[in-house]
Parts: structure tokens; sequence; C-alpha cells
């Protein structure tokens, strides 16, 4: 298998330095970091650069085979003397530089805020056997095989209703008309269980019988759904190994989320954009058959 850094192109990334940056190594504060593991023209590279350098793609650097460090010291050499270069032409004079430099900065300071944040704020034993009841108590004891139509109107899944009561074909109906990405499919969502969807759509499946469709539209966010369950079954739960780590990874972006927000809350912020939206509207798409969880998972600390 070919490591990380032999099958690296040194300007194949546009964010190839804001990277390492923003995922420091482990190491850098080393006594040795402050090491010179090269010099390119009077100027030193230091180990902890170096380290940070190999940390940012994943690495763990005092593991390394030494070739891959000289390769990764090859590719920072490359960068310093590229780097002199810009600063002869005068790039950095340039206006997209200087944004794009300001920007690092702020990424890198973000990054570290929220490691310091989560360090100080870790997730405790408790907080995760909480969330491992409370998500396995959502999840109930079944599961269901369901297929949906969704569309905007409550008009017309009154109508699609009166179609399917009159011996439409659900899945032709589906890929006719509804809006959500499993039209295709037929609005085959598979097998799912209580706690991957809205609370209203979850009450609408415990309700009907194999077989059946809802014989009256239901609301979510998302718009107006004609639901038709296809099968039943027992549900295991996973257990709580199985589930620890995304626990903590929504644990940990639960806390993010409600850091920024009071943060949110204590700063002074004036939108001066003319006609900015200060929410984006909810997409329409399949009901929530993900366990709601922030898009973004932090860095571990």
């Amino acid at each position: 298998m070919r490591h990380p850094i032999l099958s690296s192109v040194l300007l194949g990334s546009g964010l190839l330095l804001l990277g390492a940056c923003s995922h420091p190594a482990k190491n850098a504060t080393h006594p040795s970091a402050n090491q010179a593991v090269a010099i390119v023209n009077g100027h030193p590279i230091r180990r902890g650069l170096l380290d940070t350098f190999l940390g940012a793609h994943g690495n763990h650097p005092p593991h390394l085979a030494p070739a891959i460090q000289h390769l990764a010291l090859q590719r920072l050499i490359d960068i310093q003397i590229l780097a002199a270069k810009g600063r002869e032409s005068g790039l950095l004079h340039q206006a997209n530089a200087r944004n794009t430099l300001l920007l690092q900065r702020q990424v890198l300071l973000a990054n570290l805020e929220i490691r310091h944040y989560l360090k100080t704020h870790p997730v405790t034993k408790t907080d995760l056997e909480q969330a491992y009841q409370k998500t396995v108590g959502n999840m109930g004891h079944h599961e269901y095989k369901v297929r949906h139509i969704l569309v905007k109107k409550r008009a017309l899944a009154v109508r699609l209703i009166a179609d399917l009561e009159h011996g439409a074909h659900f899945s032709a109906l589906a890929r006719k008309y509804s809006i959500d990405t499993s039209a295709a499919q037929g609005g085959e969502l598979g097998w799912i269980s209580a706690a991957q969807v809205t609370p209203s759509f979850a009450k609408a499946v415990r309700g009907l019988n194999v077989g059946a469709f809802t014989h009256e539209p239901v609301h979510t966010q998302y718009g107006w759904h004609v639901i038709e369950l296809q099968g039943k079954r027992s549900l295991t739960p996973p257990t709580f190994a199985e589930m620890h780590d995304r626990l903590v990874d929504v644990l940990r972006n639960k806390e993010v989320t409600d850091f920024i927000t009071q943060l949110r809350g204590k700063a002074k912020v004036k939108i001066l954009l003319p006609n900015l939206p200060l929410t984006q509207p909810a997409a329409p798409g399949m009901p929530n058959t993900h366990p709601a969880v922030p898009p973004a998972t932090p860095p571990h600390p």
C-alpha cells in the first residue's frame, strides 16, 4: 500500500498549507521541535514544522520510517523555496494572498479554540451512557420497511391518496410526483427505525398495518408525505461498544455547537451584506433517516 506522503503532489491541493496549519502535530512542543532538520538559503526548517507537516496527513511522525520523513522533508524544502520565490515576486502584496493568509490564521485559531474547549469539557462516561440509553429508547423495538411519496402541497398528497385508493401503483406515483431523492427507487426507504425519522413520520408508520398506506397526508418540515408500510421486524439495538465512537462524536458536536451558540449570543454581529437570509431554508428531501447530528465532526483534542 502506498504511503500518503508518497502519493501526495506538492501543488495538488490549494489547501496543503492550510491543512498543515489546521492539524498541529501532538508532539510539536517536544524539546527537539526547535532543532533544525534542514537549512535552505540560510533559513532553517525545524523539527516541529516537519512533525506538523507529517501530522497534517494523519500520521504519527515519531513512528514513521526515516525514508518517509526524509521524503516529507524534501516536500517542505520545495515549499520553502517556492515561498521564497513568491515573496521575491511580490505575491504577498496581492489581495488574494492577504485574504488567504488571514483565512488560514482564522481557521487555525478557531480549530485550536475548539480543541481547547473539548479538552476542558470532556465527554464523560456518564454522558455516553445516558446518550446510549436515550438513543436505544428512541429506536423502539421494531424496524419498519417503508416507502413514501413526498410533495410540497397537501392537496396533491390528498389526490395521490385517492389515486392509491382507486388502485394506482405506489411506486409509479412516487416516481412521477415525489420530490424526494428516493423517487427514482419508487419511494423506497428500506428498513428504518423510529429514531431515524421525524416524530410525525414515525407515529404514522407505527399506526400502519403491513401492506397499508396512510389515508391522511403526514406533515413534516420537508413537506407532505404519503407513507406505505411494507414490512415490520424486531429490532436488536446496537451495543454500547458498537455505538461508543459515534456517541462521542455526537456529544462533542453538541458541545461545540452549544459553545459557538453561546459565543454568538455574546457577540455584537451586524450583517452588512444586503439580501442575506438569516437562515438557510431546509432543502426538500427524504425524512431524517440519519441520526440528527451536526454535519461536521470537530477535531479531536
